[in-house]
Order: C-alpha cells, then sequence, then structure tokens
C-alpha cells in the first residue's frame, strides 16, 4: 500500500482510453521525428510560419516526449518488479538491443550500397552504440563517441540505456522514502548539469536529464493516486523549474551558438519537458484523451512498431541514396514499415513468448513426470 494513501496503487489501473491516448503521443512523436529529419534533408524547414517548414523543426521535442512517456511507463509496469533486478534487465535488454542491432545492421547496408561503407566504418562507433555512449557532438560538447554510420536519432539512447540501469537503485529507495528520494533526484540531477557546465562530458549531462525522466515517472505515480493534474505531483516540478535555473546560467560562461546547439539545447530541453507536463497534465491532457477514442485500436497498432521506426528511418529515408527522388522516398518509407513491424513487433513478441514459455518451464515442479507430454511445461 502506498504510504500516502489509503487505496492500495495496485488497484488504481490506468482507465483504456488514456492508455490508447499514450499510444497515440508515442507513435505520433515516431513519426513526427520522420518528418523532421526528411524534411531537414530535403530543406522542408526552411522558411517561416506561411511556408510551414517551421512547423517540422521540433525533432528534439518529439524526443523529449519519448523520454516522459518512458518514464511514466517504466514506472507503471516496474515499480513492484525492479527487485527482481534480473528480471528486470533482461526485459529491458529484450525491448532495446534487438531492435538496434537490427538498426544498425540495416545503417551498414545502406552505406555498403552508397557504396561508402569502408570510408564512414568506425570501431569506436560500433562499440560506443553498443555500449551506449552515443551522442551528437555537433550540437553539445563533452560528446565520447558518434552514433554508429552517423544513425543520429540513436542519440537518445545512450540515455534511454542510462536511466534503465539507474531505475531500479532509484525505484527501491522511493518505495521506502518517495518525499526525500525526489529530492535527492531533484539535488543530484541540477547538480550533475552544474558540473557539465564547469566540466563537459558524457556521464553529468545524461544525469541531468534523468530529471525529465523520473518526471515522467513521477506522473505516472501522481496519476495511480488519482491525481489529475500536475499540482498531484509535488515539489519534483519545482526541481525541473531549479534544472532551467540551472541551464540558465550556462549562458554567464558559454557563448551563444544558436537554439540547437549548447547551451541553449538543454534549457530547451528542459523548459519543454516542463511545459509538456503543465499543459498535458491537466483538463488539456484529458480533452485530447478524449478526442483520440474515435481512433479505436490504430494507435496501438501503431505504436508498436514506433520504436523500430525511430532508429530505422534515418538510414533508409535520408541516408539512402536510393531515397534521394521522391519515388525512392516512398520505396523507403515502405522497407521503413515492413523493418518496423519485422524487427519490433514480430521480433520483439517472438523474444517475450520464448521468455514466457521459459520462465514457465523454470516454474514447474521438479517432480513431474516425463510422461505428461511435450505441452505440460507450457500449459
Amino acid at each position: 500500500m502506498d504510504s500516502r494513501t489509503q487505496t492500495p496503487v495496485a488497484d488504481r489501473k490506468i482507465s483504456p482510453r488514456f492508455s490508447v491516448a499514450l499510444d497515440a503521443a508515442r507513435a505520433t512523436a515516431a513519426f513526427y521525428v520522420v518528418l523532421h529529419h526528411v524534411g531537414q534533408a530535403r530543406g522542408w524547414t526552411e522558411g517561416g510560419l506561411a511556408s510551414g517548414g517551421v512547423l517540422l523543426r521540433f525533432g528534439q521535442e518529439a524526443v523529449l516526449i519519448f523520454f516522459l512517456l518512458s518514464g511514466f511507463v517504466i514506472f507503471l509496469n516496474e515499480r513492484r518488479r525492479a527487485d527482481d533486478v534480473s528480471g528486470y534487465f533482461q526485459r529491458r535488454f529484450r525491448r532495446i538491443y534487438p531492435t538496434l542491432i537490427a538498426a544498425m545492421a540495416v545503417s551498414a547496408l545502406v552505406a555498403l550500397d552508397n557504396g561508402d561503407f569502408l570510408a564512414r566504418f568506425s570501431w569506436w562507433e560500433l562499440l560506443g552504440t553498443l555500449l551506449s555512449l552515443q551522442d551528437v557532438a555537433a550540437l553539445k560538447p563533452g560528446v565520447i563517441v558518434a552514433p554508429f554510420l552517423d544513425n543520429e536519432p540513436l542519440w537518445s539512447l545512450s540515455y534511454e540505456v542510462a536511466f534503465y540501469l539507474v531505475f531500479p537503485l532509484v525505484i527501491r529507495f522511493w518505495l521506502r522514502r518517495p518525499a526525500l528520494t525526489n529530492h535527492a533526484v531533484g539535488v543530484v540531477c541540477c547538480l550533475c548539469y552544474a558540473a557539465f557546465i564547469v566540466a563537459p562530458n558524457h556521464f553529468t549531462l545524461v544525469g541531468a536529464y534523468f530529471l525529465v525522466w523520473w518526471c515522467g515517472a513521477m506522473a505516472a505515480d501522481a496519476y495511480q493516486r488519482g491525481g489529475r493534474s500536475f499540482l498531484a505531483m509535488g515539489p519534483i516540478l519545482l526541481w525541473l523549474v531549479a534544472l532551467c535555473g540551472v541551464a540558465c546560467l550556462a549562458f554567464l560562461v558559454t557563448p551563444f551558438d544558436g537554439v540547437g546547439h549548447y547551451p541553449f539545447l538543454p534549457l530547451r530541453h528542459f523548459a519543454v519537458a516542463l511545459l509538456m507536463i503543465l499543459v498535458l497534465f491537466g483538463p488539456v491532457g484529458s480533452a485530447l484523451c478524449a478526442g483520440v477514442t474515435w481512433l479505436g485500436r490504430a494507435p496501438v497498432a501503431v505504436a508498436s512498431i514506433s520504436y523500430g521506426v525511430y532508429v530505422l528511418h534515418f538510414p533508409l529515408m535520408v541516408q539512402w541514396r536510393g531515397a534521394a527522388t521522391l519515388p525512392g522516398l516512398a520505396v523507403g518509407f515502405g522497407l521503413l514499415i515492413l523493418t518496423s513491424y519485422v524487427f519490433d513487433r514480430v521480433l520483439s513478441r517472438f523474444l517475450t513468448d520464448r521468455a514466457a514459455a521459459k520462465r514457465r518451464r523454470a516454474a514447474a515442479p521438479a517432480t513431474a513426470s516425463p510422461s505428461a507430454g511435450p505441452d505440460a511445461s507450457c500449459s
């Protein structure tokens, strides 16, 4: 039972309508990132509001949606299971790495077809991406390694994996002392960004961004406790405001280099995450949830391949020479949907089912009769 309420958290299920809304947000963010990168590559983002190009310039903001949604969903699904650290990490590994490796293989095939694989291949990028150390050096200092074969959207996975690694430890303390843990997370994240300003490095920057992800988790906690407004989240949002304040200090020591680069880019991220929570966790979010009910199960189907769409679209629709023409771009989009379906949905479901079958076999009584039949352990 949650120490702050008399209603067991397990009894507070999210509504089907809200679940569909989450899927719709995830799917929309993924395909918006596709439009953003394709638009950048083709010059569609140029011009002002009248040309419509400005509407495709917010790919970074779409990634912040992923961070918030990830924190929200991981908290809902894993808060009571993360104490089994081995099982938790196996589930996270199955979710991230098979599709990531597939995307890296697709990037290699595209580079081979483009004829520049040997010129662009780097063992350091390969290893760094597999170890989730990648980021985009053109946008910020302190980067360890670029994403494999310059598949730029992979930058955010290094942050996600780090958040996954930290979650079991943080949630263990949070379940015992939630208020104190939230304050500790806020202090540590703000100090991480202050340290990044002084000596830029990948790890302190990721540590600062954890606060965005954790705010998504605390939004889930507030929702499960019956809260329907950001006010139910408590002081964690004040720590996000404080992080924005620390990001503002970067301007005192770092020359301005544009809204898409450090030092403005992290401030932009933190402020947008704060604004999203303030706007969407309340009446506006409730209205949007009601508005997507007519979509039925479509958001669920699209969201089931959204991760694949995110990690596969850049090589297939931006880097591949075959996508240079509009017909080729259509072919690239078709390949994107096909590969996303195979690697994100089919492969993911296969690995999940296989793991479930393995658990059932392990849980079967050791004294079960060998003559019970081949399907006995899966019944």
